[in-house]
Order: structure tokens, then C-alpha cells, then sequence
């Protein structure tokens, strides 16, 4: 048998790009807007979500300059817990039955005064300057004038060095703006006050991990771990991946889920989003790898099964393709049956009849 003579036409890329990289789904989403007893729109209100039956469930949004937030949802007929917090406001808890889907708008009204009482948690400030400031600096925050922001918080805290929102704020702002070691030092006043908010938590760990504190960082990551937020960060920077591998950026998609997985290992749709761009820019050993960690686990997972098989077609690795052409035969039978062959064709041309058989 002569190769030049029984060599089957390799089909190199199938059809195989399946739509890996799906963003989250979901099934519901609140529009919020939060008033003063005036019905004045309240900005730099921090809302936070949680459910007692999605206990992974934790959702943080901050007020536009119109009062308004938004929460995605993937579950109904649960029930929600929303918190709204803001310095000068009385903190407020509440709960909603959801059962439908779709986009639905609601509406509350937050009292003047110390944010005392929910949950026991302290007054923010009785320094009217300080909220004033902190306010201002929020609203900057939201139109990203940092600079401004950072000043105003600041500002806030010369008035109430007490005012761990405005500590937290700082520390967020801070990061943005480049200065990790000052976000650090700002995050640590507002937990040794009290805080255990995520965004603190985060821009905590953010901070130490750009200065190479490899040690803080850990212990930071350990916090955030505790709250349930490092999965639901490595979700957001896998949904940043999304957006990128939609816009054509495969380079840079790989690097986002490479970054959402140092944060949760196991966390499937980034190493298929892996996977796929790594395959889109010609890294196919990492390619492989990552569809090889999808099958461990799902081991019928067909877009996995295909990124391994073209992986392996490009590395020209003989081992590793008769494994993937193996993996993919119930899907794709007759490339498989043909690949395989070929494979026992240039074995035998070549006197390797162990291959061969």
C-alpha cells in the first residue's frame, strides 16, 4: 500500500465552531430606581442582592445620577432580599417574590438620616460634610472622573475618618487610578472598620495582586473566597472575554480566560472559551489541554470533542489524533472512520505495524 495512492482527504476544520462562548442566561431583570421622600433621585446607593435559595446569589449595583440600578436574574419563583445602603439615608431591607420573566421596574423610597439599625449595622456619619463630600465623590466616581473622585473621598474622610463606605469608595477609586499601594491601604481602614463589602474585598485583592504581594494577595483571595465572590468576579471577567471573542479579539479573549480561571479552575464555560480562542490564535497545545480538562468532567461535551480533534490535526501529533478521532466518531463518524485510516496508512508506509493495526 502506497500513501500518494490511499491518502484520504483530511477534513481539516469541520463545522465544528459551535457557539462556545455563550454569556450568561438570563431569565428576568429589575430596573430600580430609588427616590427621597420627595421623590428626588438618591445617587451612590449601594443595593445589594441576595436569595436565600440561591445561596451562590449575590449581586452588588450602585445608583446612577438618575437613582437607578438594574439586577439580571436567572432564576424566578424565588425569592429575592434587596439591602439599600447610603451615607445620610436610613438603611432599608426588603424582599420580592419573582415569578416573571422579562424586564420589570420597581420603585423605593429611602428616608432621611443614620444609616443605623439593619442588621446591626453602625450609623455611616453624623458629619453632614462628610456625606456631602462622599456623595460628590460617588457621582464623580459614576462618570469616571477618578481624579475628582479620589479628591472627594478623600475629603469625606478628613471629615470622618470613621466612614468605612468612603474608605471602601477610596479604595476602588485608587485602584483605578493606578495607585494599588494607597487602594490597599484604604481597603484594610474599611475592613479593620467593619466592612466585609465585595467591591472592597475585590479592589483589596486587585491591589496587592498589581503590586506582586503574592502573600497578601493570597490571604486577600482567601476573603473574597469567603464570600462567595471570587466565582462570581471570574464570571464577569469571563463575560468580558465574551464581548472580546465576539469583537474579533481572540488574543485578548485568551487572556481574559486565562484570568477568569486563576480565579475558579472548574469554571467550564471559560475553559471552553479558553479552548476556542486559544485554537483561534494557533495555541493548540493549550487548545487541547483545555478540552482535554472539559472532558474529564463532560466527557460528551461535543464542542470540547471538537476543539481536541482540530487541536491535535494541527499539532501533528499522531498519538494524541487517534484518541480525539476516537472521541469524535459517535459525532462525526465517517471523519473519524476516514482519519483513522489514514492514519494506519502512513503507519504501514512507514513499517510501523503496531500503529498500523
Amino acid at each position: 500500500m502506497r500513501t500518494k495512492t490511499h491518502t484520504l482527504a483530511w477534513l481539516l476544520f469541520l463545522i465544528w465552531m459551535v457557539p462556545a462562548l455563550a454569556s450568561a442566561e438570563r431569565l428576568a431583570k429589575l430596573v430600580g430606581k430609588v427616590v427621597d421622600p420627595q421623590g428626588n433621585p438618591i445617587s451612590g446607593v449601594t443595593v445589594t442582592a441576595t436569595s436565600a435559595e440561591i445561596p451562590d446569589y449575590k449581586a452588588i449595583q450602585v445608583t446612577n445620577k438618575k437613582g437607578m440600578f438594574t439586577l439580571d436574574f436567572e432564576k424566578i419563583d424565588v425569592t429575592y432580599r434587596y439591602r439599600f445602603d447610603s451615607p445620610g439615608y436610613q438603611s432599608m431591607e426588603t424582599q420580592q417574590e419573582w415569578h416573571l420573566l422579562g424586564s420589570q421596574y420597581y420603585e423605593w423610597t429611602m428616608q432621611p438620616g443614620e444609616s443605623a439599625a439593619v442588621g446591626g449595622v453602625p450609623a455611616a456619619s453624623t458629619s453632614q460634610p462628610a456625606i456631602l463630600a462622599y456623595n460628590s465623590g460617588i457621582t464623580a466616581f459614576k462618570a469616571k472622573d477618578y481624579a475628582t473622585a479620589e479628591a472627594k473621598l478623600k475629603e469625606s474622610v478628613g471629615h470622618d475618618p470613621n466612614l468605612r463606605q468612603a474608605w471602601g469608595a477610596l479604595s476602588t477609586v485608587q485602584l483605578e487610578l493606578g495607585h494599588n499601594q494607597e487602594a490597599a491601604e484604604a481597603a484594610e481602614k474599611a475592613i479593620a472598620l467593619g466592612s466585609a463589602d465585595e467591591p472592597v474585598l475585590l479592589a483589596r485583592w486587585k491591589a496587592y495582586r498589581n503590586l506582586k504581594d503574592d502573600a497578601k494577595a493570597a490571604e486577600a483571595l482567601k476573603d473574597l473566597d469567603k464570600v462567595g465572590r471570587q466565582t462570581e468576579e471570574a464570571k464577569r471577567i469571563h463575560n468580558e472575554g465574551v464581548a472580546l471573542s465576539k469583537a474579533g479579539d481572540y488574543a485578548g479573549a485568551f487572556a481574559k480566560y486565562q484570568e477568569a480561571l486563576t480565579l475558579d479552575p472548574n469554571f467550564q464555560p471559560s475553559q471552553l472559551g479558553l479552548a476556542t480562542a486559544a485554537l483561534r490564535i494557533g495555541k493548540n497545545a493549550e487548545a487541547a489541554a483545555a478540552a482535554e480538562n472539559i472532558l474529564k468532567a463532560d466527557p460528551k461535551n461535543e464542542a470540547a470533542i471538537r476543539i481536541r480533534y482540530n487541536a491535535c490535526l494541527n499539532l501533528g501529533d499522531p498519538a494524541g489524533l487517534i484518541n480525539a478521532l476516537v472521541g469524535l466518531a459517535p459525532i462525526e463518524p465517517a471523519i473519524a472512520r476516514n482519519g483513522l485510516l489514514r492514519l494506519a496508512f502512513e503507519a504501514y508506509d512507514v513499517n510501523d505495524m503496531v500503529v498500523a493495526k
